[in-house]
């Protein structure tokens, strides 16, 4: 019952969004916008956003404290490509995940509490890094719209940071999440493993500070990159705004559209963009193309994700063969 009144809300929250864009913009004008940019720019931001899914999966395979090496390179590739489909129709822009964390979990055959730890792991320095970057182009730009409210909303995720990283170091609250565990039964039980293996897991990570630090480094190119899309975009929609405002905005709209509010992040990163690129002059029109097209290569993604359904890894083994 709870599911689906979680459910009928989030559809709730879509449809009032949709209906306010409607409201608000001028959809032929935007598609105007749209039409602007060249086939070769959409082909460049493809590559881009393909080079960003085979980066993060060397980014994943540097954080998991499975030694054994159960998944292959290829492996973390096909699951993170068939992750951006189901961030189609799942809620949030992490909704990829939970397929991501299905895959990896029937692909190994033992040491699967270290593989969950892997995806959550990565998951966190992906947020956390984005957070940094968002902080760094907020501190290099010359004049900054809504300075203050912006400082307040970076001091209280970083306030969320610290807590969320002294609760995951803290003994005494691995304690507490085994008690709790135990006491939900029989799927409580097998959660209790969790805390034992993370305890583990913070053993590998500090012998194996390097891999830590290249994980971290790793997310440098892979959210330039995503920055670098929204400005080449920009500029073919003759949107006029600096790189570090650009930036900050994808940083921040990114942050909001993780949370599960709606199918994909759809009409809340919409007006996200509306709301945060208004402070720089932009219209709502041009404002909302961009948006669109972040959505339409996303949706192309997800589409080629429905390819590596199948493991031409496989394939490739018979021809040889």
């Amino acid at each position: 019952m709870k599911k689906k009144k979680t459910l009928l809300l989030r559809f709730l929250v879509l449809l009032l969004s949709v209906l306010f864009l409607i409201h608000l913009v001028d959809f032929p004008l935007v598609f105007s916008y749209i039409q602007e940019v060249p086939l070769l720019i959409v082909m460049l931001l493809l590559f881009i956003g393909i080079l960003r899914t085979w980066l993060t999966g060397i980014r994943w395979r540097l954080l998991n404290p499975d030694q054994t090496q159960q998944l292959t390179g290829w492996q973390y590739f096909r699951f993170l490509m068939i992750a951006n489909t189901y961030n189609l129709i799942m809620p949030g822009a992490l909704g990829g995940d939970f397929i991501k964390t299905f895959l990896t979990l029937k692909a190994v055959r033992n040491k699967k509490a270290d593989n969950l730890i892997a995806i959550i792991v990565d998951r966190f320095v992906g947020l956390l890094s984005i957070l940094f970057l968002g902080t760094l182009a907020f501190i290099l730009m010359k004049e900054v719209p809504q300075e203050e409210a912006l400082r307040w909303f970076f001091l209280i995720l970083y306030a969320g940071v610290f807590v969320a990283v002294v609760l995951a170091l803290h003994p005494g609250f691995h304690a507490v999440m085994i008690k709790i565990f135990r006491i939900a039964g029989t799927p409580g039980k097998k959660l209790s493993r969790l805390p034992g293996a993370w305890q583990d897991a913070l053993t590998f990570f500090s012998g194996n500070k390097r891999k830590v630090i290249q994980a971290f480094l790793l997310c440098l190119p892979i959210h330039c990159v995503s920055f670098v899309s929204a400005y080449i975009l920009a500029i073919f929609l003759n949107i006029e705004i600096s790189f570090y405002a650009i930036s900050l905005i994808t940083a921040l709209v990114w942050l909001v559209t993780s949370i599960p509010i709606t199918i994909s992040g759809a009409g809340i990163r919409e007006l996200s963009f509306i709301y945060l690129m208004s402070f720089y002059g932009v219209d709502a029109e041009p404002a909302t193309a961009l948006s669109l097209y972040k959505y339409i290569l996303t949706l192309i993604l997800g589409i080629m994700g429905l390819l590596f359904w199948f493991d031409f890894s496989k394939l490739f083994l018979r021809l040889r063969k």
